[in-house]
């Protein structure tokens, strides 16, 4: 019994390297995906806020536009 218990040691241990060898690469993988996951998110983070800026331009000026239609100055004040 002890006997096979020693002669199946080297195979123990080879499993255990292959099973911790497979831990190390997936962590590395998933650590890899979430980098490339979070670089993508900062980017659509950036092209939204690039957006906005740009909706917020157009709403003033419409609001401008309006305003002129009405006879106001663009501070809401009508002309003299």
């Amino acid at each position: 019994m002890l006997l096979d218990l020693i002669k199946a040691l080297p195979y123990m241990v080879g499993i255990l390297t292959a099973i911790i060898a497979d831990r190390h690469w997936l962590y590395s993988e998933l650590k890899a995906d979430k980098k490339e996951y979070e670089e993508k998110y900062q980017a659509k983070e950036a092209e939204v806020e690039k957006l906005k800026d740009q909706i917020n331009q157009l709403k003033i000026k419409i609001i401008k536009l309006e305003a002129s239609q009405r006879g106001a100055f663009f501070d809401g004040k009508e002309k003299k």
